[in-house]
């Protein structure tokens, strides 16, 4: 059996799919259909935890560095503070 491409689908497709699901129409009992709804769920999960695009997962991954950095720096300089003030 030759390998599979992982083939995304957009949220939009996978929108149309859980509806489709959720109306019946889909057999659950083929296994390459109860695939595809499973990776519908999963690029719904996904789209809505991390945004719907790429240029909104940037932004999330943008906003969690940098509120990291500031935390890391804030830390940092907390710790510095206490050493010099000790001496």
């Amino acid at each position: 059996m030759a390998p599979r491409r992982q083939v995304r689908m957009t949220p939009e497709e996978a929108q149309r799919i859980r509806a489709q699901d959720a109306a019946g129409r889909l057999d659950r009992g083929d296994p390459e259909v109860r695939r595809v709804i499973e990776d519908a769920n999963r690029t719904s999960v996904r789209a809505h935890v991390y945004g719907r695009d790429a240029a909104a997962r940037r932004t999330t991954r943008t906003s969690l560095l940098v509120t990291t950095g500031a935390a890391a720096l804030f830390a940092g300089g907390l710790a510095l503070h206490f050493l010099l003030l000790t001496r």
